[in-house]
């Protein structure tokens, strides 16, 4: 268990690769999911539940839901762990509380919480849990920390508005697209969560650029040291493309106002146009110097209420 944290299990410890950090200087966002799901893997393994994500299993986890919360930077070098707990457990649903923490100063860097669902590995049938595992879940409970809620997102709606139909009618940008490498597959052929992350990561980039020069444009501090950053994650997964299939991420800005900026990304199918997923960006401009915040200056705000899309949601 972690001190101070009544309830959540330490089930991984690691440390952050050159290799893991993006231009900005600190650890890439899809890495932090990657970790974060070794981290389940571990927490189900420990509650008795081993071996989901291997090839030779029945059964694994689905990831319906993820909110993310980054805290503070992870910069190469740092000696990193992830403790976690369950917050809730149904019929063949789970949520989940995970919290990332800098091992050396044990300040926390990133929270995360998974909605997950119990499939078929074959065919993503939805399954029950085991009884014996359900009962030992439901004297292990945990609340979810405070620091762990949404803060600069709302709530996910009921259902998805995403369709290639309904971007075109918004009007929203095409920032990317491709085709699923096998290699970014889980064992069933599904994209990872983390390599969901990472090809959305990659797309916004496309909007992420142009709204932090019309940021610096306005700011006092421009230059090389006008960056960018991710506050905050809101992912609703739906039925995930597999190994070859084709994708597009369309996006648009959704709101603004003195610090954050939040970008609603859509990934879909080219061709039938249905969602694969959707994501919503809180993201903030960023002083590479100094690591803090900059704020957005009025008359930046003003020309980006220009560029908001209204209605625009998961």
């Amino acid at each position: 268990m972690t001190a101070g944290i009544s309830g959540l299990r330490d089930v991984w410890r690691g440390g952050v690769a050159t290799w893991e950090c993006d231009e900005m200087g600190h650890m890439n966002t899809r890495f932090y999911v990657a970790r974060c799901m070794e981290a389940i893997a571990m927490l189900f393994g420990k509650a008795g539940l081993r071996l989901l994500f291997a090839p030779g299993s029945a059964t694994t986890l689905a990831v319906r839901t993820m909110h993310i919360r980054f805290l503070r930077e992870a910069r190469a070098g740092t000696s990193m762990h992830i403790s976690a707990g369950f917050t809730a457990i149904g019929d063949g649903t789970a949520e989940i509380v995970a919290m990332m923490f800098d091992s050396a100063s044990n300040d926390c860097a990133a929270t995360f919480r998974l909605g997950l669902g119990h499939v078929a590995a074959a065919d993503g049938r939805e399954l029950t849990w085991p009884e014996a595992f359900a009962s030992r879940i439901a004297t292990e409970i945990v609340e979810a920390p405070r620091l762990a809620l949404p803060r600069g997102v709302g709530d996910l709606p009921a259902t998805t508005s995403a369709s290639r139909a309904r971007a075109e009618q918004l009007g929203l940008n095409l920032l990317g697209q491709g085709a699923v490498p096998h290699q970014a597959c889980d064992s069933w052929g599904k994209l990872l969560p983390h390599a969901f992350v990472g090809a959305m990561a990659d797309s916004v980039r496309n909007i992420i650029t142009p709204l932090r020069e019309l940021c610096a444009r306005h700011s006092d501090r421009s230059g090389p040291h006008f960056g960018a950053a991710a506050l905050e994650f809101l992912i609703r997964l739906e039925i995930l493309p597999e190994s070859g299939d084709c994708w597009e991420v369309r996006s648009g800005l959704a709101r603004v106002d003195g610090r954050t900026m939040n970008i609603v990304n859509w990934m879909l199918d080219p061709f039938s146009g249905h969602a694969f997923g959707s994501m919503e960006v809180v993201a903030i401009c960023f002083d590479l110097e100094t690591r803090k915040l900059i704020p957005i200056a009025p008359a930046a705000q003003a020309e980006l209420a220009g560029w908001t899309v209204q209605n625009l949601e998961l």
